[in-house]
């Protein structure tokens, strides 16, 4: 017996076998692609996200920390009183300006990556670098919250006018800086 017709049949069968395969691949994509509402609030948020981020940088974090190393840093090492009080205000004021460069200099790192994913682009994000400016920042943080902030408060009480006067200039900055914001430019007509 000559085995032709079931290398016929098989023959036979190979195009079938592929239109089923093909059908397993129709099918897994389509079943994947009922993920797709999920992944697009994702992309979504991740985009929300890093726009967030930008404007925050540039917004506010940035000018927050011109803010301290412009008029609060200065007063507080103005009114220290000469001695251990002066240095205790030097030494936390140097730690936290580091701070505040090594802080700026892991933003600059991650801003193309996040200004992409901002634009809705998926590029290579360093999770590594973006945990470390998280955790740098929010060591920087708990360090003025807990340390300098109240320290700052005791030394500046001392010169109530040096206090107001420091509201004030923080009040007038951003006061000017939201009348910009807001403002239209016009153009010869």
């Amino acid at each position: 017996m000559s085995d032709t017709p079931t290398r016929q049949a098989t023959q036979a069968d190979a195009p079938l076998q592929d239109f089923s395969r093909c059908h397993e691949g129709f099918v897994t994509v389509l079943e994947t692609a009922l993920g797709l509402p999920e992944m697009i609030a994702s992309a979504a948020r991740s985009r929300s996200c890093a726009a967030d981020m930008l404007k925050m940088f540039h917004d506010r974090l940035l000018a927050h920390h011109d803010d301290e190393e412009r008029d609060l840093f200065p007063a507080v090492l103005r009114i220290a009183r000469p001695g251990e009080e002066a240095e205790r205000a030097r030494t936390m004021v140097e730690q936290l300006v580091r701070e505040h460069r090594e802080i700026a200099q892991l933003w600059k790192q991650l801003e193309p990556a996040v200004r992409a994913v901002a634009n809705g682009y998926l590029p290579q994000l360093d999770a590594a670098l973006l945990r470390d400016l998280v955790s740098r920042f929010n060591e920087h943080v708990r360090v003025e919250e807990e340390d300098f902030l109240p320290f700052a408060q005791q030394v500046l009480a001392r010169q109530a006018e040096d206090l107001a006067m420091l509201g004030l200039a923080l009040h007038r900055r951003h006061e000017a800086e939201e009348i910009m914001s807001t403002a239209v430019v016009y153009g010869p007509t």
